[in-house]
């Protein structure tokens, strides 16, 4: 049984008023799903609570679930509706609020920390600065492709755009990144080579 059967075997069993299969489900994906909504908010009591109300509507209305869905899909897809009305619950602007704090690179070997040790803050501000001169919808695909590892196909149905379009945007995001942290890369380069 593949990981997806898996998941539409606990859905069917959460269906069924199976309180098990509902914590394997919630066990599977709640960290997952809020790194996911945190990203989105930047605001980790509303990502959880974000995170807590779908679980609570798929508790509450798990007689009303259809047994043919993507389940991974439909929960990612959920959790991004969810922040989005805890947002406006709250007024606040959702464009400001998506901005993503993460670093593009990524590697665990000791030259790499080395290098991320030796940045200074003003370089650090400098990445998330242009993070945030990236449309929500920018950053939003660079999350799903790049941290919960997402296709483009899957990106495109969660999303509700065409793959292509996904594409276009992905592409248009990484490069105002490469032209904006070009001396940044460059200086990487130049520590690790040192």
């Amino acid at each position: 049984m593949n990981t997806e059967q898996k998941y539409l075997h606990l859905w069917a069993k959460i269906i069924k008023d199976d309180k098990q299969a509902f914590k394997e489900l919630f066990d599977a994906f709640g960290k997952e799903l809020m790194n996911y909504a945190y990203k989105i908010c930047l605001d980790r009591t509303m990502a959880k609570s974000a995170v807590q109300d779908v679980f609570v509507d798929i508790w509450l209305y798990r007689h009303n679930l259809s047994n043919d869905v993507q389940v991974r899909f439909y929960l990612y897809r959920s959790v991004r509706r969810a922040v989005t009305r805890h947002l406006k619950n709250v007024n606040l602007d959702a464009q400001e609020f998506e901005n993503y704090l993460s670093e593009l690179i990524d590697d665990a070997s000791p030259e790499a920390i080395l290098c991320k040790n030796e940045f200074d803050h003003q370089q650090e501000q400098q990445l998330a600065s242009s993070l945030k001169m990236l449309s929500a919808r920018e950053r939003e695909v660079i999350t799903l492709k790049y941290y919960s590892n997402l296709k483009l196909k899957e990106i495109a149905i969660m999303l509700g755009l065409k793959e292509q379009t996904v594409a276009n945007t992905l592409q248009n995001a990484l490069s105002k990144l490469r032209t904006r942290l070009s001396y940044l890369v460059s200086l990487l380069i130049f520590l690790l080579i040192k």
